[in-house]
C-alpha cells in the first residue's frame, strides 16, 4: 500500500486532476474569504459601553466569577471546547464536540458585556492536542462509537485576550426564570454551568481536594456581574468568531489567503487541464493538430 501511495504522489497525472478538481473549488473559496475579510474590516469596532443591537466588533480581556477545569489540559478556564474524531481524514460527519462555558464576560475598560460562545468558530491555539487513544477525551466527546485517534481541546481562560464578532441582541434570558433555575445546581440562561456545578466537576477533576473546603472555582466577587443582563453578545444571522488574534491580524491573514486561493486556484485548474490534454495528445487520443 506503501509503494502504490509513492507511486501515485509521483505521477504527474495525479496532480493534474487533482487541480483541475480542486482549482474552481478554491477559486470559489477565495471569493468567500474575501467578502468575509471585507465583512470583518467593515464592521465598525465599538466599545462594550458605545456597543449597539447588531453586528458589532469588540476586543479586550475574558473575565467571569468563576471558572471550569478542562477534562484535558486539566486548565481553569471560562470555557472549553473538545473535539474527537475517529479519523482526522475522514468524515467530518464523524466527529464529535463538547463544549463548557461558565458566565463569560468581555471587559474592555469601558464596560461587560456578557457572550455565550455556543457555535462560535474559534480561532483559538489548541490547549491540547493528541493524536492517540484518550479515556478522557472519549469520556468527553460522549457517546458511544470507535476510539478516538485525533482529540483537540481548545480553552478561553480567564484574562486571555481575544477579538469577538458577533450579534449583541437583547437576552431572552434578562429575567431569572424560577422554573428552570430552581436548583443551586441549574444553568443559568441559555446554558451557564452554575458555581455550584463548576465546584462538583472541579472536585472529580481533583479528587484529592478537601470536601470541606471551597474548591477553588470563585476568581471574582459574583456581584461585579451581572448573570441577566438586558443583552447578551451571541451566535445571531451572521458570522460569530471568538479569536485570539486582533481584528487587523484576522484581516491579513483571510487577504493572504483569498488572494492566493483566487490566483491559485486557476492557475492548478489550467495547468491539470493542460498536462492531461498534452499526455493524451501524446498517447494518441487526441489528433496531432489538437
Amino acid at each position: 500500500m506503501l509503494r502504490l501511495i509513492v507511486w501515485l504522489l509521483s505521477q504527474p497525472l495525479f496532480w493534474a486532476g487533482l487541480g483541475v478538481v480542486f482549482g474552481p473549488f478554491f477559486f470559489v473559496c477565495g471569493f468567500l474569504l474575501l467578502r468575509r475579510q471585507r465583512l470583518i474590516a467593515d464592521t465598525p469596532r465599538s466599545t462594550v459601553r458605545g456597543a449597539a443591537l447588531g453586528l458589532i466588533e469588540v476586543s479586550g480581556r475574558a473575565v467571569g466569577p468563576y471558572t471550569l477545569v478542562a477534562p484535558l489540559s486539566r486548565t481553569d478556564c471560562l470555557y472549553y471546547r473538545v473535539t474527537v474524531q475517529s479519523n482526522p481524514r475522514g468524515d467530518l460527519r464523524n466527529r464529535k464536540m463538547r463544549e463548557l462555558c461558565a458566565p463569560f464576560f468581555l471587559d474592555d475598560g469601558t464596560g461587560k458585556v456578557m457572550i455565550y460562545p455556543g457555535g462560535c468558530e474559534l480561532g483559538l491555539p489548541p490547549s491540547c492536542d493528541r493524536a492517540e487513544y484518550s479515556e478522557l477525551a472519549f469520556a468527553a466527546a460522549g457517546g458511544p462509537g470507535a476510539p478516538p485517534e485525533f482529540v483537540q481541546e481548545y480553552c478561553i481562560k480567564a484574562g486571555d485576550q481575544i477579538f469577538v464578532l458577533g450579534c449583541l441582541r437583547e437576552n431572552p434570558w434578562a429575567k431569572r426564570n424560577p422554573a428552570t433555575e430552581s436548583s443551586e445546581l441549574s444553568r443559568i440562561g441559555p446554558g451557564f454551568v452554575s458555581a455550584d456545578e463548576a465546584d462538583l466537576l472541579r472536585r472529580e477533576a481533583y479528587p484529592a481536594l478537601d470536601p470541606a473546603l471551597p474548591a477553588g472555582a470563585e476568581i471574582a466577587p459574583a456581584a461585579e456581574f451581572d448573570l441577566h443582563p438586558p443583552v447578551i453578545l451571541m451566535k445571531g444571522g451572521g458570522p460569530f468568531v471568538i479569536s485570539s488574534d486582533s481584528q487587523r491580524e484576522i484581516v491579513a491573514t483571510l487577504h493572504w489567503k483569498a488572494v492566493l486561493y483566487i490566483w491559485g486556484g486557476p492557475v492548478a485548474a489550467l495547468w491539470g487541464l493542460w498536462e492531461i490534454l498534452v499526455r493524451a495528445r501524446a498517447a494518441g487520443l487526441l489528433p496531432g493538430n489538437f
